[in-house]
């Protein structure tokens, strides 16, 4: 697996196909690897790249303030250092919000924009915010697993499941709790509509999380319709993979 000098981190990335430059940014607790299905499935044209975020999976570097416009200066930096400058954008949860934070950022440098259960876009309401949580979650690695699968209840626990999820209980505590504290922060609002690249809109019709309301007002305040994708829960990636690229794929095609 092939790692980057971007700023102050040594990024761990995943690289498939050839084209058009598509990044592809995981969630909280998790990895570059959630992308891994679907960067199998990629259409041709088009090359993937998933790095791991800051504090997770085998990305090396200092923690910062792990709010969202470091984050997106973090997926901006990784940019420059492989020499895009036009992409795609492709987010899920955590990464849908450092996403839609890079595009607000650098409009001019997004091509298409695509987000996975994006998060609270007028901020995390009090009752999800639980920094107790974050760490029962780092203390007990059975917790961690059931609390991972409950997320995703259709996902398959295969080889690649289990890797995935010792990958994720070993990201730092402090990326976890900055993560949560950057999502509270986070309220963009109706100013995503500035971003003006067209936006795709994705969520789980059976996440607990980032709930089916939740994702139609981030597709309203982008100014588009939400596709709920059935009878998977928070992460289609590696649920329904072959819906989800379709998804995208036709996102794509749409873009003149």
């Amino acid at each position: 697996m092939p790692t980057i000098k971007a700023g102050d981190l040594d990024v761990h990335y995943l690289d498939y196909g050839h084209g058009e430059p598509v990044i592809f940014v995981h969630g909280n607790w998790a990895s570059s690897g959630w992308w891994l299905r679907v960067l199998e499935r990629l259409p041709a044209g088009h090359r993937g790249l998933a790095p791991d975020l800051r504090g997770r999976g085998a990305t090396q570097g200092p923690d910062h303030d792990y709010t969202m416009p470091s984050l997106a200066a973090d997926l901006w930096n990784f940019a420059d250092a492989l020499g895009i400058e036009g992409c795609h954008l492709v987010g899920h949860s955590l990464g849908a919000a450092v996403v839609l934070q890079a595009a607000l950022d650098r409009p001019d440098r997004v091509l298409t924009i695509a987000v996975l259960a994006p998060p609270w876009v007028d901020g995390m309401p009090d009752e999800v915010y639980q920094p107790e949580r974050q760490q029962l979650l780092k203390d007990n690695p059975d917790f961690f697993a059931q609390a991972i699968k409950a997320m995703a209840p259709t996902a398959s626990e295969d080889d690649l499941w289990r890797e995935l999820v010792a990958i994720g209980h070993s990201q730092r505590l402090s990326a976890a709790n900055g993560a949560i504290n950057a999502l509270r922060a986070w309220k963009p609002g109706d100013a995503l509509r500035n971003i003006g690249a067209p936006a795709l809109v994705m969520g789980g019709e059976l996440d607990p999380l980032v709930t089916v309301e939740t994702v139609k007002r981030a597709a309203e305040a982008l100014g588009v319709e939400a596709q709920i994708i059935a009878g998977v829960g928070h992460s289609a990636n590696l649920e329904a993979p072959d819906r989800f690229v379709t998804l995208l794929t036709a996102h794509w095609q749409r873009t003149p």
